[in-house]
């Protein structure tokens, strides 16, 4: 595969991946959350600090996306290893790992109150492996990517 077709093909599954983010954020879990409030009234006061919490998240994974894009772009101009996308790398990787210490933070809140279902407990287990998981790959990723863009550097000059 080509650099221009593999930077096409991230840029349109980072465009579906945020269009299904923006659905979760704005659509999905605003509706579930009313219907949770139909059913159980008595939690309805935590409706609105779950859905805050679940858009700031949203946020950071779409700026996370943003980031990519960015990364993506430079692929397509065959500027992979370069010294923004190392950086771009870095803070993707802080993002992942911002987004893991919310929903511990999260997970301990709730426990807290003695509020945190099997199934959240489940959930959150998952997102904080993918996140961090997500955020240990963009770390090394990072750092290959400084370690190529230096030895392109280096290339350069003795030329």
């Amino acid at each position: 595969m080509k650099q221009k077709e593999l930077s096409i093909w991230l840029r349109i599954v980072l465009a579906v991946g945020a269009a299904f983010i923006l659905f979760l954020s704005l659509l999905l879990v605003p509706k579930l959350g009313q219907r949770a409030v139909e059913h159980y009234p008595e939690l309805e006061y935590m409706y609105l600090p779950c859905l805050i919490f679940f858009w700031v998240t949203a946020v950071l994974v779409l700026v996370f996306l943003a980031l990519i894009w960015k990364i993506a772009v430079e692929i397509g101009r065959d500027n992979s290893f370069c010294y923004d996308n190392a950086k771009r790398l870095r803070m993707c990787s802080n993002l992942a790992l911002a987004d893991v210490i919310l929903y511990l933070i999260a997970g301990c809140v709730l426990g807290a109150m003695n509020m945190l279902h099997f199934a959240l407990i489940v959930a959150g287990v998952v997102i904080c492996s993918i996140g961090a998981a997500i955020a240990v790959c963009c770390a090394a990723l990072s750092h290959l990517t400084r370690k190529a863009a230096d030895m392109q550097a280096e290339n350069d000059l003795t030329v």
